[in-house]
């Protein structure tokens, strides 16, 4: 069968994180959503389905993969790509008999669907116009065997992405089985505590005067990695392939590959290509691509009261039932030296902020300027900012990708609401 990775409507909850990409791109524990399902459907051809303007992007960051075609010769499964994609779920997932189509749900959201004939062919005419769930739920609850699912981990909001990440980074090192085992180079005056809960890949450095404590929760850190003296890191955490860490204390936190890490980092997740390379506490938030935190940058994760954070979009407050919750900002956001962030702040993508004053709860996409004072970052020189980024990591702005972020900038300036 085929297997297929498809958006619904619920991607907006996640702004401004899926501005530029799908849900199911994301990280989230030691790798993206849709890499689980690429892990246990190893063997079956998964294919993509996402906005269409997204279409350029995707193909080059999963070369080979086919996305916004469904072939309808075949049955096929499709996955919802807030899913999270585990052992219980593919187990259910391929049990079932042949000859049936089954639609998967859980607390309204739909999970997954095994689709052929005619019920394929409705599905990929929906799928043009990017369904909700519950309009999933509608087409195919009376025409299929209906499950409804007793658990399964399925992200709603964004803040989901920060609170479910140390318990994804568990269960992924778990069913990876490589803990207890070391293949970098570790100094001898390195500290590490339950070096069974400690994986270490090959090509990896660390100094001397570094700590690894696992007691509270797993450590995993890819391949060529370099971990500067006088580093603490507390599990559960994940430290991606070619990263690299300054100095200073990172604790249950993931951060992807290509990134550079110091100061203090909790309880988030930086996903790759991403510099925090100074002091500064950035705690309970979610970092996007290309992302560059000025030395100092530092933000709230705690509200003096103690209730519960609101997280502010488009003007809009949004009860999050957390008491715990810091920033989430976009791919392509730059802040300068000092940046101050309060709880619940939303930075939209490519926004270049500055100045040492408490800045505004909400960004709008492609700011420019101190707290209280944004205008529009002008089109020409957020790409030429972003070229310039790349390039210093000997990576070029893609023809594609340039078209697909002019055409995000031109959408989101349009429909703006002034931060």
């Amino acid at each position: 069968m085929n297997v297929c990775v498809f958006e619904d409507q619920g991607y907006e909850a996640f702004y401004p994180l899926t501005t530029a990409r799908p849900v199911y791109d994301l990280l989230l524990g030691t790798s993206r959503i849709l890499d689980k399902v690429t892990q246990f459907f190893s063997r079956e051809v998964v294919i993509l389905h996402c906005r269409d303007f997204l279409k350029p992007i995707l193909k080059q960051t999963y070369k080979g993969m086919t996305v916004n075609q469904i072939n309808s010769g075949s049955n096929c499964l499709f996955i919802n790509g807030r899913a999270v994609l585990t052992k219980p779920l593919f187990d259910i997932f391929t049990r079932m008999e042949d000859g049936h189509d089954y639609l998967f749900t859980y607390r309204g959201t739909c999970v997954g669907m095994y689709l052929g004939g005619e019920l394929l062919t409705l599905m990929k005419d929906l799928l043009i116009s990017i369904p909700t769930s519950q309009e999933l739920i509608h087409h195919f609850r009376s025409k299929c065997i209906s499950k409804e699912l007793d658990d399964a981990v399925v992200m709603e909001h964004v803040w989901d992405l920060v609170k479910t990440n140390t318990d994804i980074i568990e269960t992924d090192t778990s069913l990876n089985n490589q803990l207890g085992i070391f293949k970098g180079d570790i100094r001898p005056y390195t500290s590490i505590y339950n070096e069974n809960d400690v994986y270490i890949g090959p090509g990896t450095h660390i100094d001397d005067f570094v700590v690894l404590d696992a007691r509270l929760g797993p450590i995993y850190i890819d391949e060529q990695v370099k971990i500067d003296s006088h580093t603490t890191i507390e599990g559960p955490t994940f430290i991606g392939n070619h990263s690299r860490i300054l100095g200073g204390k990172i604790c249950a936190s993931s951060v992807g590959p290509y990134c550079k890490v110091s100061g203090e980092l909790s309880h988030s997740v930086m996903t790759k290509y991403s510099n925090k390379a100074h002091a500064g506490f950035i705690g309970h938030s979610y970092i996007g691509d290309w992302v560059n935190l000025g030395a100092g940058t530092t933000n709230s994760n705690l509200k003096n009261t103690y209730g519960t954070v609101q997280l502010e979009m488009n003007n809009r407050r949004i009860p999050t039932n957390q008491i715990f919750l810091g920033s989430i900002i976009g791919d392509h956001v730059k802040m300068g030296i000092g940046t101050l962030l309060n709880t619940g702040t939303s930075v939209g993508c490519g926004a270049n902020i500055f100045g040492s004053e408490l800045h505004s709860k909400y960004i709008s996409p492609f700011s420019w300027g101190s707290a209280n004072n944004y205008m529009p970052y002008k089109k020409e020189k957020f790409i030429q900012t972003t070229q310039r980024m790349m390039a210093r990591r000997n990576i070029t702005l893609s023809h594609d990708s340039q078209q697909v972020l002019e055409l995000i900038y031109d959408h989101e300036t349009k429909n703006r609401t002034r931060a």
